[in-house]
């Protein structure tokens, strides 16, 4: 794989991302049709769907650009012998044979770091803010993928911080506050780490 060949990896990512924020535009600006409360579940459902395809582009990009910048791959398994690995060895290193999770993108970010060099890890041109925002959609993700007592006060936890917001909200409610201004946010968020990795290629 080449590296100009990265910027491939971004295209059903970001149509994804235009294709649920062009439908749930559509289905919040349908009067009449879809109740306030069905609105505010399919906020939900597709803040879910867009959380999916970020880890499935994550887990697949990183893989990529390990399969071309292999070093700092070598040096974190201690593989000194090894030749340029396959894109399935990279990828059977990395992801393992079981679903790897990071609690965070600072999670994920040092992960990253300690596979890649910093010349070719395109997830170090993410800007901060665009990963605060993201890390916010991911404790949503967690409390609408659970409903557990902990996933509510981490949730809660941030209304209070983020947003001072003392008032519990179901994620809905909170997403569609002030014209969605909040959702279109998180939108604009999923768009722009994509954009920033792109500049590093």
């Amino acid at each position: 794989m080449r590296k100009a060949e990265l910027r491939k990896n971004h295209e059903e990512y970001d149509e994804a991302i235009k294709r649920y924020r062009d439908f749930i535009k559509k289905c919040l600006n349908a009067k009449n049709v879809i109740k306030s409360q069905e609105k505010q579940d399919l906020a939900e459902s597709v803040l879910l769907r867009v959380c999916a395809y970020w880890e499935s582009f994550t887990n697949e990009h990183i893989v990529d650009c390990v399969n071309i910048e292999h070093a700092g791959l070598k040096q974190y398994f201690g593989l000194k012998k090894m030749h340029h690995p396959n894109r399935e060895l990279c990828e059977a290193l990395i992801l393992g044979d079981r679903y790897r999770s990071f609690r965070s993108w600072d999670d994920f970010l040092g992960f990253s770091k300690k596979v890649l060099p910093a010349n070719s890890n395109p997830f170090l041109e993410v800007r901060k803010s665009h990963m605060g925002l993201i890390d916010e959609v991911y404790i949503i993700r967690n409390y609408l993928s659970h409903y557990s007592a902990y996933a509510r006060r981490k949730l809660h936890s941030m209304y209070k911080n983020k947003y001072k917001m003392s008032k519990f909200l179901e994620p809905g409610r909170f997403l569609l506050a002030y014209k969605a201004k909040r959702l279109w946010r998180y939108f604009d968020a999923f768009d722009a780490v994509s954009n920033d990795m792109k500049k590093s290629y």
